[in-house]
């Protein structure tokens, strides 16, 4: 990210509030674990799946769609 915009100063957002013992998730031994290849298996054996309430998808979709359509 830094090289694309050489001319601003980038800062790692902290993600656990006060007193928390980790920098950011670019940081997290919990992150770190979204490998590829786990990714590929999540993929291939469709295994990881979460299941949420319809109208918490449709309030979480909105910030989705918002950062997808930023380019736009």
């Amino acid at each position: 990210m830094q090289q694309a915009v050489p001319d601003k100063t980038l800062f790692e957002a902290p993600t656990a509030g006060n007193g928390a013992t980790c920098r950011s998730c670019a940081h997290c031994p919990w992150m770190a674990m979204n490998a590829l290849d786990n990714l590929a298996g999540a993929l291939r054996e469709g295994s990881g799946e979460i299941e949420v309430d319809e109208t918490l998808r449709l309030q979480a979709l909105k910030p989705l769609e918002r950062m997808l359509n930023f380019n736009a």
